[in-house]
């Protein structure tokens, strides 16, 4: 028996708009584009209206609202955009699904992006979560990676967050960055563990083709640490982090108890959740669709009349559980067998025996309890893991036009 997706009480609202690119930046995120801001919110708005319609019609719960638990404004820089504009999105959630008391909504910002009227004004119109994209406390370090910020910028948002009332802030920390050594990664730690945020997201760097990092590194002008440095640096971070209170519960995320990110959970659980906004994903009734990247095309198709999902498919079968396995193993308590047998329909240990026994022969993965994870080994070799359990496309897997969406 396989059991059913339940309707999403998640939402993620994604903002491609930036004030410069970063070096290492390949996300969906656009400079120069500010003319744009009014008609894309206009466009989300009325793109969250139509769906929350077709969800109650397609779920069978017409007339009914199912209040969101978790909202997550990404990007790109939210924060370009003003609070009366993000305002604007909240109630058109709000009016569409309701937005559960208690839930948290949460909002990435660059330092530079917000001072301290804006998040108090963030904090009035109901975010509860920042999340703050700091990425190193050495200003050299910070114009090799392109950002638009100064470490002062980053202790001044931080200091004015807390004033505004902001009671759950993560800041974003990266490592293996160019020219950073191990002693540069324990400085930036001790400065971040002397603002104590309730949450850390550690990053390691990863080039991306097509880049500027990329180019750099082409050239051969790049200078980065090697694979042992790596583990190193990310040994000793973890080592800082869990010896000062915070929990390691994902593979680059670390929480003061009670302050896990409710939302990222929706994700590496593989359950369901909306998503609007110019290359936004979705993940509804199994189904997981993308949205047009480009934000012009997405207002033009979205003010049209047009569904803005550019491509879409349905895993089932291996595929859907080699996907869930991929996620849930991402976090350090894993997976629990019996749970993943119920959504999918099949049993890891039977579909993946043999691949399981030999990642448990090399000590990268262990069965608690029916619950399937990494050892410490298996975490510093995640990459390695999850590739076991990827799966090409089957026949039974389907691409879905964006007129068969639900």
């Amino acid at each position: 028996m396989i059991l059913q997706q339940s309707v999403p009480a998640s939402a993620y609202f994604h903002v491609p708009f930036c004030v410069s690119k970063c070096h290492y930046c390949d996300f969906n995120s656009y400079v120069g584009l500010e003319s744009l801001f009014s008609d894309y919110v206009q466009a989300v708005a009325i793109e969250i209206e139509r769906t929350a319609s077709q969800s109650r019609l397609g779920s069978g719960i017409a007339g009914r609202k199912v209040p969101l638990s978790t909202i997550y404004f990404g990007g790109g820089t939210p924060t370009l955009l003003a609070p009366h504009l993000l305002g604007l999105i909240l109630e058109a959630l709000e009016a569409s699904f309701s937005i559960e008391k208690g839930a948290e909504i949460t909002i990435e910002a660059n330092p530079e992006s917000v001072d301290r009227a804006k998040l108090k004004d963030l904090k009035t119109i109901g975010f509860n979560r920042l999340s703050l994209g700091v990425q190193s406390f050495d200003d050299a370090i910070l114009s090799r990676l392109g950002r638009s910020h100064k470490v002062r910028d980053a202790i001044a948002a931080f200091h004015y967050a807390r004033l505004a009332g902001f009671e759950q802030i993560n800041v974003d920390l990266m490592f293996a960055l160019p020219g950073q050594t191990v002693e540069h990664l324990v400085s930036d730690l001790d400065e971040l563990l002397s603002m104590r945020p309730e949450h850390v997201s550690l990053y390691e760097l990863t080039v991306e083709p097509g880049t500027a990092l990329s180019r750099m590194q082409e050239v051969g002008s790049l200078s980065l640490a090697d694979e042992d440095e790596k583990l190193i640096m990310y040994e000793t971070a973890i080592y800082k982090l869990v010896s000062a209170g915070y929990e390691h519960y994902e593979v680059s995320n670390f929480a003061l108890p009670g302050f896990q990110c409710r939302h990222n959970l929706v994700y590496w659980r593989n359950e369901p959740f909306y998503g609007f906004g110019a290359g936004a994903t979705s993940y509804v009734a199994g189904v997981r669709s993308h949205r047009l990247s480009d934000p012009k095309e997405y207002i033009e198709c979205v003010l049209a009349g047009r569904d803005p999902v550019d491509r879409s498919e349905k895993l089932s079968g291996r595929s859907l559980l080699g996907e869930t396995l991929m996620l849930g193993l991402r976090m350090l308590n894993g997976v629990n067998v019996g749970q993943v047998r119920l959504r999918t329909g099949l049993d890891p240990l039977i579909e993946f025996n043999k691949e399981i026994d030999e990642l448990i022969r090399r000590g990268l993965l262990e069965i608690t309890d029916n619950r399937l994870r990494v050892t410490h080994s298996g975490l510093l070799f995640l990459n390695d893991v999850c590739e076991t359990f990827v799966e090409p496309v089957s026949s039974d897997d389907s691409s879905i036009s964006p007129s068969t969406m639900p």
